[in-house]
């Protein structure tokens, strides 16, 4: 069945039970499609960063505050306070998991990386990074900007895949050093943090009906 046909029988599908008021009609949006490699809630006051460590270069510095309860659901949320200087590279401030087993399929399928971010000064723009853990540190990632300083915002974003991701362990590295910020400081909240493997098939259009 072509998309447009598929898109016209779900619409009249949906219509019908709507409008019939015999079943009532729940959309909701397909799971992700792929494995959860790994999964940091940020949610226990006592969390200690284990195999996550903060790089910096350049005489740019950070620091981990800790655990603070302020998160996007009420609860705890990670706080990292970041000071760079004027038009550096995103690299001189990286917070850095290197625990991440090599899955089957990394070399070949993208990935998927969920994430609550907040942020105290604002543009701030943060890169997520998967990578080889030894040379050459060859990698593939994303960007997102956060235009609003002190609002919780959602982040969802797709990492193209990278042949050259074979090394095990990987590393999942976020690049935090904010190029062109007028500010030297910063705070950088987040919580509840995914990380998947795009290795399976989604279903129609993306949703389920039920």
């Amino acid at each position: 069945m072509k998309r447009q046909d598929k898109s016209l029988f779900l619409f009249a599908l949906c219509s019908l039970i709507m409008f019939s008021g015999v079943f009532p009609l729940v959309l909701t949006a397909q799971e992700i499609n792929g494995e959860l490699i790994l999964h940091v809630p940020f949610e226990d006051e006592t969390y200690e960063p284990g195999d996550w460590y903060l790089v910096q270069n350049n005489g740019n510095t950070a620091e981990l505050l800790g655990m603070i309860e302020d998160g996007p659901d009420g609860g705890f949320a990670m706080v990292i306070y970041t000071f760079t200087f004027p038009d550096v590279g995103m690299n001189n401030i990286q917070y850095t998991n290197e625990s991440i087993s090599l899955p089957e399929g990394a070399d070949v399928y993208p990935w998927r990386v969920t994430f609550w971010i907040q942020v105290k000064t604002a543009p701030f723009t943060i890169r997520p990074i998967m990578a080889m853990s030894e040379d050459p540190w060859s990698g593939t990632s994303a960007e997102y900007v956060i235009e609003n300083a002190g609002e919780w915002v959602f982040v969802d974003l797709i990492i193209e895949a990278e042949s050259n991701l074979t090394t095990d362990p990987l590393l999942l590295i976020f690049h935090m050093g904010n190029p062109g910020d007028e500010y030297d400081e910063n705070e950088i909240w987040l919580d509840d943090l995914k990380l998947y493997l795009l290795n399976q098939e989604t279903s129609i259009d993306d949703w389920s009906i039920y």
